[in-house]
């Protein structure tokens, strides 16, 4: 769980009790600004169903899906409900289907890529607030909300990039292999059990603290997402 991890780290403290503000507030902006960027370029696409559905609504209870949060709070990946589109009303439907597809991955990327010059910006502020004042914890809560939506926005975009069923990156090879391809009809029947079987062999991993760098999850999600984060922050660092 992210919360215990973080109150494990830090004990039960002040900035603890920030760090866990900080990753809720991170988790709704990246699932919000995920699914709200699906149905804003289905309409750029000529489709409204999602406009019609209030799913371009920046009200997060819309979007989130039970078992995508769990997976969420518990593996700290997950996913939201779906954004109901119609890919006979776009008026280019390979077109369409390539952006709506891609639409989320790139909004958490970009996402992320912001909150690293926020996140430099936010930490030399913090370096140089003195303890215990209002504006120590204020720009304590700031860095620790841009440092997190770099890593949870980045996550998403990971889980999502996955080529399967339903996530954008099985949308997205779809659109070029077509829904009745025999290994697209595969993943479509057997992505769950897909999923599930990783998160068990994960599981079993971590079991055995020596061997949990070897999980492909630490590898996918952690080894990764730092290279794509410390990437970002690099990048910031030659202006900021």
């Amino acid at each position: 769980m992210i919360f215990y991890d973080l109150i494990k780290q830090l004990g039960w403290c002040r900035e603890a009790l920030l760090a866990c503000l900080a990753v809720a507030v991170a988790i709704v902006g990246a699932l919000v600004s995920h699914e709200v960027s699906h149905g804003i370029v289905a309409l750029m696409n000529g489709d409204d169903t999602a406009r019609r559905a209030g799913r371009l609504s920046l009200n997060p209870l819309v979007h989130f899906d039970p078992v995508g949060l769990l997976l969420m709070l518990a593996v700290g990946f997950g996913f939201a409900r779906p954004v109901p589109v119609n890919p006979q009303n776009y008026q280019n439907r390979r077109l369409g289907d390539v952006t709506v597809s891609i639409a989320g991955i790139t909004a958490n990327l970009l996402g992320a890529f912001f909150s690293a010059a926020f996140y430099l910006l936010c930490y030399k502020w913090f370096a140089v607030t003195e303890m215990d004042s209002a504006a120590y914890y204020i720009s304590l809560f700031l860095t620790y909300l841009f440092l997190f939506l770099m890593s949870v926005n980045i996550s998403f975009a990971l889980f999502n990039i996955l080529p399967l069923y339903p996530l954008d990156g099985y949308r997205f090879f779809a659109a070029f292999a077509g829904e009745s391809n025999g290994f697209m009809t595969f993943l479509r029947r057997n992505s769950m059990y897909i999923m599930l079987g990783i998160i068990v062999l994960d599981w079993v991993f971590t079991l055995v603290p020596a061997l949990e760098i070897y999980s492909p999850f630490y590898w996918y999600f952690n080894v990764w997402g730092d290279m794509i984060k410390n990437g970002f922050i690099a990048m910031w660092r030659l202006i900021i």
